[in-house]
């Protein structure tokens, strides 16, 4: 590998040596990839994903492995941001998969364009058990945007989503990030989080200068069982504990940065408690001893929507 390159994609990898060959064969399939590197985080694997990861770097001279105690994928990602070389980074769960046809565009951009952030959209694997089935095909598609290319500050972009459709997709794997942008703003990943990108993404768009979307499916986000998304176990234990320090912590930042836009620091933080008191109920989160802890007032303030006023209604009921 040269010691720059365009394009590097950091593919933390845990215990995923079902999907993992995969995720390799879709980037590797992509036209133009032999000028990117691949790192390969094997973030303390206890199965044969180490091993998957060693054998395809010996044989792609464009894939670079590194072995890790097991700390989870925030210091895995930002220890890929650490290394990388390229111009460009984009993350690629390990067992999800891109588009070759379409990534090969980001991988062709990469070289020379001079955007902060190039976003797109992502498509869904889903795997047969019927609660995954169910999923929305268009869950990780920036909706409520115009389907045509464009250029818009990461602030622009977000307040066209949220006064057009209520929402903005929070998931680190639908963009590329110059790493620059990334290093100079210190956008980084907390560690020891679990749904670290719903903390990481906001930052990063609120800090872009130029945000270029691409309005194609260029990613495939496999829903499936056991992921950290779907987990197996009923114990929720660490997700509670990192959603409690996740949507807290967001309120303050966007006061702080903010300050000087108040109409897009009202959007932002209506959509945070929009999905703060989301998780509280999927998570049953006063069930984890958090009911105190919940800041009923201040949701209560940010809250516009009907059905929210009335999720924090009964949370004064049964948050004790």
């Amino acid at each position: 590998m040269p010691e720059k390159t365009s394009l590097s994609v950091v593919v933390p990898a845990y215990n995923v040596e079902k999907y993992l060959p995969k995720c390799l064969d879709s980037l590797l399939a992509t036209e133009g990839i032999e000028a990117a590197e691949i790192i390969l985080i094997d973030d303390g694997s206890t199965d044969g994903s180490g091993q998957i990861a060693e054998d395809y770097s010996q044989k792609h001279a464009n894939i670079r492995v590194i072995h890790k105690a097991n700390e989870g994928p925030s210091a895995a990602r930002n220890l890929g941001i650490k290394e990388a070389s390229g111009r460009y980074i984009s993350f690629v769960d390990s067992d999800d998969e891109v588009v070759p046809g379409l990534y090969k565009r980001i991988v062709k951009m990469a070289s020379d364009a001079g955007y902060d952030m190039i976003v797109w959209d992502s498509d869904l694997l889903i795997e047969t058990e019927k609660s995954l089935a169910n999923r929305n095909k268009n869950y990780f598609s920036h909706g409520g945007i115009e389907k045509k290319e464009k250029v818009y500050t990461g602030k622009e972009f977000v307040e066209t989503l949220l006064k057009n459709s209520g929402d903005f997709v929070a998931t680190v794997w639908l963009g590329a990030y110059r790493k620059s942008f990334l290093v100079e703003n210190e956008i980084f990943f907390e560690k020891g989080l679990i749904h670290e990108d719903e903390l990481w993404v906001p930052k990063a768009f609120i800090n872009a200068k130029s945000v270029l979307y691409i309005p194609e499916d260029i990613y495939l986000y496999r829903a499936r069982k056991g992921s950290i998304m779907n987990p197996d176990t009923k114990d929720r234990t660490e997700h509670v504990a990192s959603l409690m320090q996740i949507y807290p912590s967001l309120y303050g930042y966007y006061d702080e940065v903010l300050a000087d836009d108040p109409e897009l620091r009202e959007l932002m933080e209506a959509n945070l408690t929009k999905r703060y008191l989301h998780m509280i109920y999927r998570f049953n989160i006063c069930k984890y001893g958090y009911g105190k802890k919940i800041d009923k007032k201040l949701l209560w303030r940010t809250s516009r929507r009907i059905q929210d006023k009335m999720m924090v209604l009964l949370l004064y009921i049964y948050a004790h």
